[in-house]
């Protein structure tokens, strides 16, 4: 099941760059955003040893255009738990489909010293994610399959588990008001559950955008997550300062 996952993620990309877009759109945004949440929650995992039990400063960058979006993602808790910096890349070669890479370099505390080039299976910081997402063009559904492809994700015979995880999300907008919600599973034991797979992650996001000046917005949001796996609640608050810049 594992092999089969890796497999469809990469028959994706093969069967859709022929059909990548002939009209290319110059214009780039740059978008600067800085966030503060009540503790940092991730597919599902939230307090423990991973990400800490207190507060945490998120800045990031991201350059968009019509089928590119890359960026970089930091992240630091205030009880020196969590740090991390998380550099993306993904390509859009049909319209709504997103193909992605997300180096996930997670090392606390130890992020000065470590040596960020150790890519090992077993003592890396390093969760390489593949990501493919799709939104359906006539109704605000969007479905994620992530699966880790190098890095640290060393199953219990020392071998790579390719540990996935999918998503099925649905967002809806008043105006500048938003709810977002998601149901999240791991198909079989891994980085988010060692014993066995199932439903890891139930979301729910409430936000509202204040606009400061146009263009910058504050958005306010909470989210309560669910856990049935590991049977954890965990509730997040939070609000950012986003500062959209497009140029050609």
């Amino acid at each position: 099941m594992k092999k089969t996952a890796l497999i469809f993620t990469l028959l994706i990309a093969f069967v859709f760059q022929p059909y990548a877009q002939e009209e290319k759109q110059n214009n780039w945004t740059v978008v600067g955003n800085v966030q503060y949440v009540t503790q940092h929650h991730w597919r599902g995992i939230g307090k423990g040893k991973l990400f800490g039990d207190a507060a945490a400063f998120e800045p990031s960058v991201a350059f968009v255009n019509k089928n590119w979006n890359m960026g970089v993602f930091t992240a630091a808790s205030f009880d020196n738990v969590y740090k991390a910096v998380i550099p993306w890349v993904s390509f859009s070669p049909v319209k709504n489909l997103w193909i992605g890479v997300w180096d996930i370099y997670s090392a606390g505390e130890d992020i000065w010293t470590y040596n960020p080039f150790d890519f090992s299976l077993t003592e890396s910081k390093h969760f390489v994610d593949a990501v493919v997402s799709y939104q359906l063009p006539w109704f605000p559904l969007s479905m994620k399959w992530a699966t880790i492809v190098a890095g640290k994700d060393a199953n219990a015979e020392g071998k790579r588990n390719f540990t996935s995880y999918g998503e099925l999300s649905y967002g809806h907008r008043w105006n500048d008001f938003s709810v977002w919600g998601c149901v999240g599973m791991t198909p079989f034991g891994g980085l988010y559950h060692r014993a066995k797979g199932g439903v890891n992650n139930l979301e729910l996001k409430f936000q509202y955008n204040f606009k400061l000046y146009q263009p910058i917005s504050l958005p306010v949001f909470t989210k309560f997550t669910y856990n049935p796996l590991a049977e954890k609640f965990l509730f997040q608050a939070g609000a950012s300062i986003t500062i959209p810049y497009t140029f050609k």
